[in-house]
Protein backbone atom coordinates (compact mmCIF):
# COMPACT_ATOMS: atom_id res chain seq x y z
CA UNK A 1 0.00 0.00 0.00
CA UNK A 2 2.59 2.54 1.05
CA UNK A 3 4.60 1.55 -1.95
CA UNK A 4 1.49 2.02 -4.31
CA UNK A 5 0.81 5.59 -2.53
CA UNK A 6 4.43 6.75 -3.05
CA UNK A 7 3.61 6.24 -7.06
CA UNK A 8 0.10 6.27 -7.57
CA UNK A 9 0.61 6.78 -11.26
CA UNK A 10 2.88 3.63 -11.41
CA UNK A 11 1.83 -0.16 -11.00
CA UNK A 12 4.28 -2.52 -8.98
CA UNK A 13 5.81 -2.88 -5.72
CA UNK A 14 9.36 -1.50 -5.28
CA UNK A 15 11.82 -1.47 -3.02
CA UNK A 16 12.49 2.36 -1.51
CA UNK A 17 15.77 4.03 -0.97
CA UNK A 18 17.21 4.89 2.42
CA UNK A 19 17.56 8.72 2.43
CA UNK A 20 19.46 10.71 5.34
CA UNK A 21 16.88 11.91 8.32
CA UNK A 22 15.56 15.23 7.25
CA UNK A 23 17.38 15.69 4.05
CA UNK A 24 13.97 16.12 2.24
CA UNK A 25 12.59 18.69 4.97
CA UNK A 26 15.83 20.84 4.58
CA UNK A 27 15.60 20.88 0.53
CA UNK A 28 12.46 22.01 0.46
CA UNK A 29 12.31 24.81 3.02
CA UNK A 30 15.79 26.30 1.67
CA UNK A 31 13.38 26.16 -1.85
CA UNK A 32 10.78 27.68 -0.37
CA UNK A 33 8.21 25.37 -1.35
CA UNK A 34 5.11 23.53 -0.30
CA UNK A 35 4.05 19.78 0.32
CA UNK A 36 2.35 20.14 -2.80
CA UNK A 37 4.92 22.03 -5.03
CA UNK A 38 6.92 19.62 -4.49
CA UNK A 39 4.66 16.48 -4.88
CA UNK A 40 3.18 17.98 -8.25
CA UNK A 41 0.82 15.46 -9.82
CA UNK A 42 3.02 12.59 -9.70
CA UNK A 43 2.69 11.44 -5.74
CA UNK A 44 0.86 13.33 -2.76
CA UNK A 45 1.56 15.55 -0.85
CA UNK A 46 0.94 13.12 2.33
CA UNK A 47 3.45 10.59 0.64
CA UNK A 48 6.11 13.31 0.43
CA UNK A 49 5.18 13.95 4.44
CA UNK A 50 5.53 10.42 4.98
CA UNK A 51 9.32 10.52 3.35
CA UNK A 52 9.94 13.55 4.98
CA UNK A 53 9.05 11.95 8.80
CA UNK A 54 11.15 8.76 7.98
CA UNK A 55 7.58 7.17 7.73
CA UNK A 56 8.67 5.81 4.50
CA UNK A 57 11.11 5.36 1.92
CA UNK A 58 11.12 7.53 -1.51
CA UNK A 59 11.32 4.77 -5.10
CA UNK A 60 14.04 6.07 -6.52
CA UNK A 61 11.46 7.71 -9.34
CA UNK A 62 9.97 9.97 -6.20
CA UNK A 63 13.55 10.34 -4.83
CA UNK A 64 14.44 11.89 -8.58
CA UNK A 65 11.34 13.95 -8.52
CA UNK A 66 12.23 15.49 -5.39
CA UNK A 67 15.64 16.37 -6.06
CA UNK A 68 14.45 17.92 -9.27
CA UNK A 69 12.40 19.77 -7.52
CA UNK A 70 14.67 21.32 -4.95
CA UNK A 71 16.94 21.69 -7.43
CA UNK A 72 19.35 19.10 -5.13
CA UNK A 73 21.38 16.50 -6.51
CA UNK A 74 20.21 12.72 -5.53
CA UNK A 75 23.48 12.39 -3.55
CA UNK A 76 21.86 15.08 -1.02
CA UNK A 77 19.72 12.82 0.10
CA UNK A 78 21.17 9.87 0.13
CA UNK A 79 23.27 8.30 3.48
CA UNK A 80 26.29 6.37 2.87
CA UNK A 81 28.81 5.20 -0.18
CA UNK A 82 26.58 2.21 -0.45
CA UNK A 83 23.29 4.06 -1.17
CA UNK A 84 25.04 5.60 -3.77
CA UNK A 85 25.76 1.93 -5.46
CA UNK A 86 22.19 1.22 -5.30
CA UNK A 87 21.38 4.16 -8.17
CA UNK A 88 21.53 2.68 -11.26
CA UNK A 89 23.95 3.20 -13.66
CA UNK A 90 21.77 4.75 -16.10
CA UNK A 91 20.91 7.36 -13.25
CA UNK A 92 24.96 7.48 -12.65
CA UNK A 93 25.38 8.41 -16.35
CA UNK A 94 22.60 10.86 -15.87
CA UNK A 95 24.28 12.69 -12.95
CA UNK A 96 27.41 13.22 -15.19
CA UNK A 97 25.65 14.41 -17.45
CA UNK A 98 24.36 17.65 -15.81
CA UNK A 99 27.77 17.82 -14.22
CA UNK A 100 29.17 18.17 -18.03
CA UNK A 101 26.38 20.52 -18.88
CA UNK A 102 27.83 22.87 -15.68
CA UNK A 103 31.67 22.50 -17.03
CA UNK A 104 30.09 23.16 -20.49
CA UNK A 105 31.54 20.13 -21.74
CA UNK A 106 28.45 19.73 -24.54
CA UNK A 107 30.26 17.46 -27.09
CA UNK A 108 30.65 14.75 -24.28
CA UNK A 109 27.03 15.99 -23.07
CA UNK A 110 25.81 14.77 -26.80
CA UNK A 111 27.91 11.75 -26.95
CA UNK A 112 26.62 10.47 -23.31
CA UNK A 113 23.10 12.06 -23.84
CA UNK A 114 22.60 9.96 -27.05
CA UNK A 115 23.48 7.05 -25.39
CA UNK A 116 21.18 7.56 -22.64
CA UNK A 117 18.15 8.11 -24.78
CA UNK A 118 19.10 4.43 -26.02
CA UNK A 119 18.15 2.85 -22.55
CA UNK A 120 15.11 1.87 -20.21
CA UNK A 121 14.53 5.52 -18.21
CA UNK A 122 12.00 6.89 -16.71
CA UNK A 123 9.60 9.62 -18.06
CA UNK A 124 11.67 12.05 -16.05
CA UNK A 125 14.87 10.82 -16.53
CA UNK A 126 14.14 10.61 -20.67
CA UNK A 127 13.33 14.41 -20.18
CA UNK A 128 16.28 15.76 -18.59
CA UNK A 129 18.25 13.68 -21.04
CA UNK A 130 16.10 15.53 -23.83
CA UNK A 131 16.84 18.93 -22.04
CA UNK A 132 20.68 18.80 -21.76
CA UNK A 133 21.44 17.00 -25.08
CA UNK A 134 19.09 19.98 -26.64
CA UNK A 135 20.55 22.52 -24.58
CA UNK A 136 24.03 21.18 -25.94
CA UNK A 137 23.10 21.66 -29.27
CA UNK A 138 21.65 25.28 -28.40
CA UNK A 139 25.37 25.54 -27.24
CA UNK A 140 26.79 24.52 -30.49
CA UNK A 141 24.33 27.11 -32.63
CA UNK A 142 22.97 23.80 -33.89
CA UNK A 143 19.15 25.00 -34.34
CA UNK A 144 18.01 21.63 -35.71
CA UNK A 145 19.41 18.98 -33.96
CA UNK A 146 18.38 21.38 -31.25
CA UNK A 147 14.93 21.37 -31.72
CA UNK A 148 15.15 17.13 -31.96
CA UNK A 149 14.63 17.31 -28.38
CA UNK A 150 13.97 20.45 -26.75
CA UNK A 151 10.24 20.21 -27.71
CA UNK A 152 9.66 16.81 -26.30
CA UNK A 153 11.31 18.00 -23.04
CA UNK A 154 9.18 20.76 -22.71
CA UNK A 155 5.95 18.57 -23.53
CA UNK A 156 7.34 15.87 -21.10
CA UNK A 157 7.93 18.32 -18.11
CA UNK A 158 4.33 19.78 -18.83
CA UNK A 159 2.89 16.30 -18.35
CA UNK A 160 4.95 15.78 -15.44
CA UNK A 161 3.78 18.83 -14.15
CA UNK A 162 7.57 20.45 -13.56
CA UNK A 163 6.58 23.66 -14.52
CA UNK A 164 10.35 24.96 -13.90
CA UNK A 165 11.94 22.45 -16.34
CA UNK A 166 9.34 23.15 -18.82
CA UNK A 167 10.36 26.63 -18.70
CA UNK A 168 13.91 26.23 -19.20
CA UNK A 169 13.08 23.94 -21.98
CA UNK A 170 10.77 26.75 -23.26
CA UNK A 171 13.24 28.84 -23.56
CA UNK A 172 16.25 26.74 -25.18
CA UNK A 173 13.58 25.99 -27.38
CA UNK A 174 12.87 29.63 -28.39
CA UNK A 175 16.47 29.99 -28.60
CA UNK A 176 16.59 27.64 -31.48
CA UNK A 177 14.69 28.97 -33.23
CA UNK A 178 15.86 32.35 -32.97
CA UNK A 179 18.83 30.65 -34.67
CA UNK A 180 16.87 29.61 -37.75
CA UNK A 181 14.91 33.45 -37.62
CA UNK A 182 11.94 31.69 -37.06
CA UNK A 183 9.21 34.15 -36.14
CA UNK A 184 7.66 31.85 -33.61
CA UNK A 185 10.73 32.62 -31.46
CA UNK A 186 9.55 35.72 -30.04
CA UNK A 187 6.05 34.50 -29.09
CA UNK A 188 7.59 31.27 -27.15
CA UNK A 189 10.11 33.81 -25.14
CA UNK A 190 7.73 36.03 -24.15
CA UNK A 191 6.09 33.09 -22.95
CA UNK A 192 9.05 31.71 -21.11
CA UNK A 193 9.41 34.90 -19.83
CA UNK A 194 5.58 34.85 -18.58
CA UNK A 195 5.74 31.73 -17.07
CA UNK A 196 9.26 32.34 -15.28
CA UNK A 197 7.69 35.19 -13.26
CA UNK A 198 5.06 33.30 -12.12
CA UNK A 199 7.43 30.19 -10.45
CA UNK A 200 7.42 30.72 -6.59
CA UNK A 201 10.49 31.54 -5.95
CA UNK A 202 11.12 32.50 -8.95
CA UNK A 203 14.79 31.85 -10.52
CA UNK A 204 16.43 34.80 -11.22
CA UNK A 205 19.39 33.63 -13.57
CA UNK A 206 16.74 31.86 -15.70
CA UNK A 207 14.69 35.33 -16.34
CA UNK A 208 17.76 37.18 -17.22
CA UNK A 209 18.66 34.53 -19.49
CA UNK A 210 14.90 34.87 -20.77
CA UNK A 211 15.54 38.32 -20.68
CA UNK A 212 18.59 38.47 -22.83
CA UNK A 213 17.37 36.09 -25.41
CA UNK A 214 13.99 38.41 -25.92
CA UNK A 215 16.75 41.28 -26.22
CA UNK A 216 18.46 39.34 -29.23
CA UNK A 217 15.34 38.48 -31.06
CA UNK A 218 14.89 42.61 -30.95
CA UNK A 219 18.44 43.18 -32.32
CA UNK A 220 17.27 40.99 -35.00
CA UNK A 221 14.50 43.07 -35.90
CA UNK A 222 16.53 46.56 -35.14
CA UNK A 223 14.13 47.26 -32.27
CA UNK A 224 16.94 48.78 -30.68
CA UNK A 225 14.82 50.32 -28.21
CA UNK A 226 13.07 47.17 -26.92
CA UNK A 227 16.50 45.38 -26.93
CA UNK A 228 18.19 48.20 -25.02
CA UNK A 229 15.21 47.98 -22.71
CA UNK A 230 15.41 43.91 -22.18
CA UNK A 231 19.42 44.31 -22.01
CA UNK A 232 19.14 46.52 -19.28
CA UNK A 233 16.55 44.44 -17.55
CA UNK A 234 19.10 41.40 -18.34
CA UNK A 235 21.81 43.04 -16.46
CA UNK A 236 20.05 43.89 -13.34
CA UNK A 237 18.50 40.40 -13.26
CA UNK A 238 21.73 39.00 -13.79
CA UNK A 239 23.59 41.20 -10.89
CA UNK A 240 21.30 40.30 -8.45
CA UNK A 241 22.80 36.84 -8.52
CA UNK A 242 26.54 37.36 -9.65
CA UNK A 243 26.25 35.15 -12.55
CA UNK A 244 29.11 36.24 -14.68
CA UNK A 245 28.12 33.99 -17.45
CA UNK A 246 25.19 36.15 -17.52
CA UNK A 247 26.59 39.27 -17.20
CA UNK A 248 28.82 38.19 -19.85
CA UNK A 249 26.14 38.05 -22.56
CA UNK A 250 24.25 40.80 -21.47
CA UNK A 251 27.45 43.28 -22.07
CA UNK A 252 27.84 41.54 -25.49
CA UNK A 253 24.91 42.21 -26.56
CA UNK A 254 24.58 45.84 -25.27
CA UNK A 255 27.91 46.34 -27.01
CA UNK A 256 26.04 44.79 -30.39
CA UNK A 257 22.75 47.55 -29.39
CA UNK A 258 25.63 50.39 -29.67
CA UNK A 259 27.23 48.85 -32.60
CA UNK A 260 24.35 49.10 -34.54
CA UNK A 261 23.30 52.27 -33.62
CA UNK A 262 26.92 53.51 -34.77
CA UNK A 263 28.70 53.93 -31.12
CA UNK A 264 31.27 52.22 -31.75
CA UNK A 265 33.13 53.78 -28.45
CA UNK A 266 30.09 52.57 -26.13
CA UNK A 267 30.29 49.16 -27.85
CA UNK A 268 34.09 48.73 -26.97
CA UNK A 269 33.14 49.54 -23.76
CA UNK A 270 30.73 46.76 -23.12
CA UNK A 271 32.63 44.48 -25.72
CA UNK A 272 35.74 44.69 -23.53
CA UNK A 273 33.64 43.87 -20.13
CA UNK A 274 31.94 41.17 -22.28
CA UNK A 275 35.30 39.33 -23.51
CA UNK A 276 36.95 39.79 -20.05
CA UNK A 277 33.94 38.12 -17.98
CA UNK A 278 34.17 35.52 -20.84
CA UNK A 279 37.25 34.49 -20.18
CA UNK A 280 36.80 34.35 -16.01
CA UNK A 281 34.14 31.76 -16.91
CA UNK A 282 35.63 30.00 -19.64
CA UNK A 283 32.82 29.88 -22.15
CA UNK A 284 35.52 29.80 -25.06
CA UNK A 285 31.96 28.92 -27.86
CA UNK A 286 30.74 32.47 -26.77
CA UNK A 287 33.85 34.34 -26.07
CA UNK A 288 34.53 33.56 -29.81
CA UNK A 289 31.53 34.66 -31.45
CA UNK A 290 32.47 37.89 -29.46
CA UNK A 291 35.80 37.46 -31.13
CA UNK A 292 34.25 38.13 -34.32
CA UNK A 293 31.80 40.95 -33.08
CA UNK A 294 35.21 42.80 -32.46
CA UNK A 295 36.47 42.37 -35.74
CA UNK A 296 33.56 43.48 -37.48
CA UNK A 297 33.43 46.68 -35.35
CA UNK A 298 37.29 47.18 -35.73
CA UNK A 299 36.28 46.89 -39.76
CA UNK A 300 33.95 49.15 -39.63
CA UNK A 301 36.35 51.55 -37.67
CA UNK A 302 38.73 50.80 -40.63
CA UNK A 303 41.22 48.73 -38.26
CA UNK A 304 41.85 46.55 -40.21
CA UNK A 305 44.71 45.08 -38.86
CA UNK A 306 43.11 44.38 -35.32
CA UNK A 307 39.83 43.20 -36.88
CA UNK A 308 41.80 40.81 -38.72
CA UNK A 309 43.37 39.18 -35.36
CA UNK A 310 39.85 38.99 -33.73
CA UNK A 311 38.51 37.41 -37.04
CA UNK A 312 40.87 34.93 -37.23
CA UNK A 313 40.89 33.98 -33.81
CA UNK A 314 37.16 33.29 -33.71
CA UNK A 315 37.81 31.47 -36.85
CA UNK A 316 40.38 29.03 -35.38
CA UNK A 317 37.95 28.86 -32.39
CA UNK A 318 34.94 27.83 -34.08
CA UNK A 319 36.62 25.69 -36.02
CA UNK A 320 37.95 23.77 -32.89
CA UNK A 321 34.51 23.95 -31.20
CA UNK A 322 32.43 23.20 -34.25
CA UNK A 323 30.43 25.66 -34.58
CA UNK A 324 29.05 25.69 -37.87
CA UNK A 325 26.03 28.53 -37.73
CA UNK A 326 26.49 31.56 -36.66
CA UNK A 327 29.97 31.52 -36.80
CA UNK A 328 32.03 29.99 -39.72
CA UNK A 329 29.60 31.55 -42.33
CA UNK A 330 29.88 35.02 -40.67
CA UNK A 331 33.54 34.78 -39.89
CA UNK A 332 34.37 34.07 -43.09
CA UNK A 333 32.22 36.57 -44.77
CA UNK A 334 34.11 39.16 -42.52
CA UNK A 335 37.39 38.42 -43.55
CA UNK A 336 36.66 38.43 -47.16
CA UNK A 337 35.45 42.28 -46.21
CA UNK A 338 38.66 42.74 -44.68
CA UNK A 339 40.93 41.08 -47.55
CA UNK A 340 38.69 43.14 -50.09
CA UNK A 341 39.27 46.69 -48.71
CA UNK A 342 42.95 45.87 -48.36
CA UNK A 343 42.69 45.69 -52.30
CA UNK A 344 43.37 41.77 -52.25
CA UNK A 345 40.77 40.63 -54.37
CA UNK A 346 42.20 37.26 -55.07
CA UNK A 347 42.18 36.48 -51.37
CA UNK A 348 39.00 37.94 -50.34
CA UNK A 349 37.40 35.80 -52.83
CA UNK A 350 38.54 32.40 -51.96
CA UNK A 351 37.26 33.69 -48.13
CA UNK A 352 33.91 34.69 -49.90
CA UNK A 353 33.26 31.20 -52.08
CA UNK A 354 33.88 29.52 -48.46
CA UNK A 355 31.49 31.71 -46.53
CA UNK A 356 28.91 30.84 -49.56
CA UNK A 357 29.45 27.29 -49.93
CA UNK A 358 29.09 27.21 -45.53
CA UNK A 359 25.59 29.83 -45.75
CA UNK A 360 24.07 27.59 -48.88
CA UNK A 361 24.75 24.46 -47.27
CA UNK A 362 23.32 25.40 -43.74
CA UNK A 363 20.26 27.40 -45.38
CA UNK A 364 21.75 30.59 -44.17
CA UNK A 365 20.23 33.76 -46.71
CA UNK A 366 21.75 36.01 -44.52
CA UNK A 367 25.05 34.79 -44.92
CA UNK A 368 24.56 34.11 -48.43
CA UNK A 369 22.78 38.04 -49.10
CA UNK A 370 26.45 39.05 -47.50
CA UNK A 371 28.69 37.33 -50.02
CA UNK A 372 26.44 38.29 -52.81
CA UNK A 373 26.50 41.80 -51.95
CA UNK A 374 30.36 41.48 -51.50
CA UNK A 375 31.20 39.46 -54.44
CA UNK A 376 29.17 42.43 -56.63
CA UNK A 377 31.84 45.34 -55.50
CA UNK A 378 34.41 42.38 -56.59
CA UNK A 379 33.11 41.94 -59.91
CA UNK A 380 32.84 45.45 -60.33
CA UNK A 381 36.29 46.61 -59.57
CA UNK A 382 37.46 43.48 -61.98
CA UNK A 383 35.14 45.17 -64.56
CA UNK A 384 32.54 42.96 -64.73
CA UNK A 385 29.89 44.76 -64.38
CA UNK A 386 26.87 42.17 -65.22
CA UNK A 387 28.26 40.22 -62.62
CA UNK A 388 28.11 42.87 -60.52
CA UNK A 389 24.45 43.78 -61.20
CA UNK A 390 24.07 39.60 -60.72
CA UNK A 391 25.30 39.25 -57.50
CA UNK A 392 23.73 42.60 -56.11
CA UNK A 393 20.19 41.52 -57.30
CA UNK A 394 20.66 38.06 -55.85
CA UNK A 395 21.24 39.97 -52.52
CA UNK A 396 18.51 42.27 -52.65
CA UNK A 397 16.30 39.22 -53.49
CA UNK A 398 17.01 37.50 -50.56
CA UNK A 399 17.07 40.16 -48.55
CA UNK A 400 13.19 40.64 -49.64
CA UNK A 401 12.29 36.95 -48.73
CA UNK A 402 13.53 36.94 -45.67
CA UNK A 403 11.86 40.76 -44.72
CA UNK A 404 14.43 42.82 -43.42
CA UNK A 405 13.85 46.38 -44.46
CA UNK A 406 16.31 47.82 -42.38
CA UNK A 407 19.19 45.13 -44.43
CA UNK A 408 17.46 45.60 -47.34
CA UNK A 409 17.65 49.31 -47.22
CA UNK A 410 21.10 49.30 -46.47
CA UNK A 411 21.91 46.82 -49.78
CA UNK A 412 19.87 49.22 -51.79
CA UNK A 413 22.04 51.90 -51.16
CA UNK A 414 25.55 49.99 -51.30
CA UNK A 415 24.07 49.06 -54.93
CA UNK A 416 23.62 52.84 -55.80
CA UNK A 417 26.75 54.08 -54.58
CA UNK A 418 28.41 51.42 -56.64
CA UNK A 419 25.83 52.56 -59.94
CA UNK A 420 26.86 56.61 -59.39
CA UNK A 421 30.52 55.79 -59.28
CA UNK A 422 29.66 53.50 -62.42
CA UNK A 423 28.01 56.70 -63.97
CA UNK A 424 24.51 54.93 -64.03
CA UNK A 425 22.91 57.86 -62.54
CA UNK A 426 19.24 57.14 -63.61
CA UNK A 427 19.96 53.36 -61.96
CA UNK A 428 21.56 55.14 -59.08
CA UNK A 429 18.32 57.34 -58.54
CA UNK A 430 16.19 54.18 -58.40
CA UNK A 431 18.22 52.33 -55.62
CA UNK A 432 18.02 55.79 -53.90
CA UNK A 433 14.65 56.15 -54.02
CA UNK A 434 14.07 52.17 -52.79
CA UNK A 435 16.34 52.83 -49.61
CA UNK A 436 14.65 55.83 -49.03
CA UNK A 437 10.85 54.34 -49.30
CA UNK A 438 12.32 51.48 -46.62
CA UNK A 439 13.87 54.34 -44.97
CA UNK A 440 10.55 56.03 -44.61
CA UNK A 441 8.64 52.79 -43.66
CA UNK A 442 11.23 51.89 -40.70
CA UNK A 443 10.81 55.23 -39.28
CA UNK A 444 7.15 55.34 -39.29
CA UNK A 445 6.48 51.87 -38.01
CA UNK A 446 9.28 52.94 -35.42
CA UNK A 447 7.43 56.19 -34.31
CA UNK A 448 9.79 58.73 -35.98
CA UNK A 449 8.25 61.40 -38.56
CA UNK A 450 8.20 61.62 -42.62
CA UNK A 451 11.05 64.26 -42.15
CA UNK A 452 13.43 62.42 -39.65
CA UNK A 453 13.28 59.33 -41.82
CA UNK A 454 14.28 61.33 -44.87
CA UNK A 455 17.68 62.55 -42.99
CA UNK A 456 18.33 58.94 -42.08
CA UNK A 457 18.49 58.32 -45.64
CA UNK A 458 20.22 61.49 -46.33
CA UNK A 459 23.46 61.05 -43.88
CA UNK A 460 23.21 56.98 -45.73
CA UNK A 461 23.72 59.01 -49.22
CA UNK A 462 26.84 61.50 -47.80
CA UNK A 463 28.43 59.02 -45.22
CA UNK A 464 29.14 55.77 -48.25
CA UNK A 465 28.50 52.34 -47.71
CA UNK A 466 27.06 51.92 -44.05
CA UNK A 467 27.82 48.69 -42.71
CA UNK A 468 26.31 46.62 -45.69
CA UNK A 469 26.82 43.70 -43.95
CA UNK A 470 25.50 42.74 -40.45
CA UNK A 471 27.08 39.82 -38.49
CA UNK A 472 24.97 38.46 -35.39
CA UNK A 473 25.53 38.42 -32.05
CA UNK A 474 25.68 34.97 -30.80
CA UNK A 475 23.94 36.41 -26.97
CA UNK A 476 21.36 33.54 -27.37
CA UNK A 477 23.22 31.11 -25.44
Amino acid sequence: MLTAMLDNKRRGRRKGILIREGSVREARAEAKLSLGKVAGDQVSRAAIYLIETGRARPSQETLELIARKTHKPVEFFLTTSEDLANVSSAQAELRELERLTAVRDFSKVIEIGLGLLGKQLSQEANALVHFHVGQAHCQFVNAHSALQHLPAARTAFERLGDEWMAVEALDWESTAMGYLEDPRALPLALEALERCRKLDPKPPATEARILGHIANIYVVTHSWGQAMHYYEAAVQAAGGVKDLLQLAKMHHGLGSVYQRMQQPARARQHFDKALALYSIDSDLSAAYRLENDLGELLLRQGQLDSAEKHLRSALTGSNELGIDRWGRGYILANLGEVSLERGNTEEALAYLLEALEVGQALGEKLVVSNVHTLLGRIEELSGNQEEADQNFGIAIHLLEELEMPDRLRECHVAYAELLNKRGDLRSAAEHWKAGAEIGIFIALRRGYSQEDASVDIHQHRTTGRDNVKEGRTGTHL
